[in-house]
């Protein structure tokens, strides 16, 4: 049955959060009676059940801006949910891999303890991220943030580990932080603005800087920016993402690196192209991209760790999709963008084929292992996929979009930083390379030596379509660049959004 439209919004972001409250009593009637997996399995519904909601929203609304108001409110007054190209290419990214990831923690989680509270919190953190991305209000949009950070502590620190809590507990103080900020940032634009709808937010903020942005309103910006930052692991932000990595389960750390940190992009997006303007902070763009994406190379390169080893990558790949939207031209913006999309394909691939890895061999210590292409193939040639994508090398996605990026970066006349950032895609091949050769063709460790496992193909089928997805986007570039051209709009053309929420 295929609900009305216009309610599709607001149920893509409701859903999760009804099935994120009912999954403890769900839990409590399943372990009476010996049906757990049945509860495993209705939870998996409610994320099938959003993802075909966000299917429907996307295909009946592409190309469109269509506001919802809650209540009836009319913006600026109520809150609103607006559904534009941006939040539409943004959520089918975080559900598709959340559904992924969902199916794949069915049998990766299912002898672990506590369920219940782990699927109550993914939910809740699905929910944040949906509710990011299609809120029309500032504050709202800092409310489904907090939502979201707030289930990923606790999931970090979902084992009890020693490991896990610090990492936890990194995150909280940091993440405190950086909600200190963004509070900071919002009161400030409310202060100068008396509004917390982002378009209305867009229109004042025009009329105050028509002859230069007052110091506030740049103080603002800064916070923003420094909160958000600090959010998703920017450098020079990043001191808790590498521990989060380690410490949290497989899912958590796959939905993190190819959910969350395009969520606070996103976010950063709505701010500086929507409120400010396209111009005002894409030098300041520029600069945390090549210097993310250059430092999470280098540091990634000192990992023998797996887990850390692609934490620090997902920072390096986050520096080119900020790099791409800092460039400002149109094949800069939509490259970048589609970058988001690729980044989460090719590293959700990899850390879900991690997980098989771990959970198998008992380490993630790429020096205990090597030869384990022998012992399992299909992993090995999943993995070089991925690898092959992260690099940029063709016929898979990566290539396109990094191209596109230097390609954007000459035109937009930053000739030298777009070498220097192509530079960091030689970094990315020698740490990747390695990686591979030290897991999969080296000289076998005495683990992999005395593995005689079986191949989990309830585990490879999320990496399987991740794989699929990696070649198709890869031969078929268009798809991405035509799934990017609503944001690109949205984000060059900002009156766009304005005329929607007040026609």
């Amino acid at each position: 049955m295929v609900l009305d439209f216009f309610h599709s919004p607001i149920l893509v972001i409701i859903i999760p959060l009804i099935g994120g409250f009912i999954t403890p009593g769900l839990s409590l009637v399943a372990s009476k009676y010996s049906l757990t997996k049945y509860r495993d399995y209705i939870v998996f519904g409610f994320m099938a059940t959003t993802f075909l909601l966000i299917l429907n929203t996307a295909i009946q609304g592409w190309g469109e801006i269509y506001v919802y108001p809650l209540g009836g409110w009319e913006p600026p007054l109520g809150i609103s949910v607006v559904l534009d190209g941006l939040g539409v290419f943004i959520s089918l990214i975080v559900g598709s891999i959340s559904l992924l990831i969902l199916y794949y923690s069915l049998d990766f989680m299912k002898d672990k303890k506590r369920l219940s509270q782990f699927y109550t919190l993914m939910l809740f953190l699905i929910a944040g991220m949906l509710g990011v991305s299609y809120t029309g209000d500032i504050f709202n949009l800092y409310v489904f943030f907090e939502i979201m950070s707030i289930a990923s502590y606790a999931l970090i620190a979902f084992y009890r580990t020693s490991d896990s809590i610090e990492a936890s507990l990194k995150y909280i103080i940091i993440g405190s932080l950086g909600t200190g900020f963004i509070l900071t940032g919002i009161v400030i634009l409310y202060a100068l603005t008396g509004t917390l709808n982002i378009a209305d937010l867009a229109v004042r903020m025009s009329l105050i800087s028509s002859e230069g942005f007052p110091l506030l309103s740049l103080l603002a910006l800064g916070f923003l920016i420094v909160g958000f930052g600090m959010k998703v692991g920017m450098i020079p932000f990043h001191a808790w993402l590498p521990d989060a990595y380690q410490g949290a389960p497989i899912p958590v750390t796959t939905i993190m690196a190819g959910g969350t940190g395009i969520i606070g992009i996103s976010s950063l997006l709505r701010i500086v192209y929507l409120i400010y303007g396209n111009g005002l902070a894409n030098n300041l763009l520029l600069g945390l991209g090549l210097l993310t994406m250059i430092i999470g190379a280098l540091l990634a390169l000192r990992q023998y760790r797996l887990k850390r080893l692609l934490a620090y990558s997902s920072i390096s790949q986050m520096g080119y999709v900020l790099f791409g939207l800092g460039i400002g031209n149109s094949l800069g913006i939509s490259s970048g963008l589609y970058h988001m999309l690729n980044k989460a394909i090719f590293k959700s691939l990899l850390f879900l084929l991690a997980g098989i890895i771990i959970t198998r061999l008992k380490t993630d210590n790429m020096k205990e292992l090597g030869g384990l292409a022998k012992k399992m193939p299909i992993t090995a040639v999943f993995f070089a996929v991925g690898s092959l994508a992260l690099v940029g090398i063709p016929p898979f996605n990566g290539f396109v979009t990094k191209a596109g990026i230097f390609y954007g970066g000459m035109q937009a006349g930053y000739p030298v930083l777009s070498t220097i950032a192509a530079f960091s895609a030689t970094l990315t091949v020698i740490y990747i390379i390695r990686a591979y050769i030290l897991i999969f063709l080296g000289e076998p460790g005495d683990r992999v030596k005395n593995y005689t496992g079986q191949n989990n193909y309830k585990l490879l089928l999320p990496a399987f379509a991740l794989v699929i997805a990696c070649i198709v986007f890869g031969i078929f570039p268009g798809l991405g660049f035509n799934a990017t051209e609503a944001a690109q709009e949205v984000l060059l053309n900002p009156e766009l959004y304005i005329e929607a929420v007040f026609p």
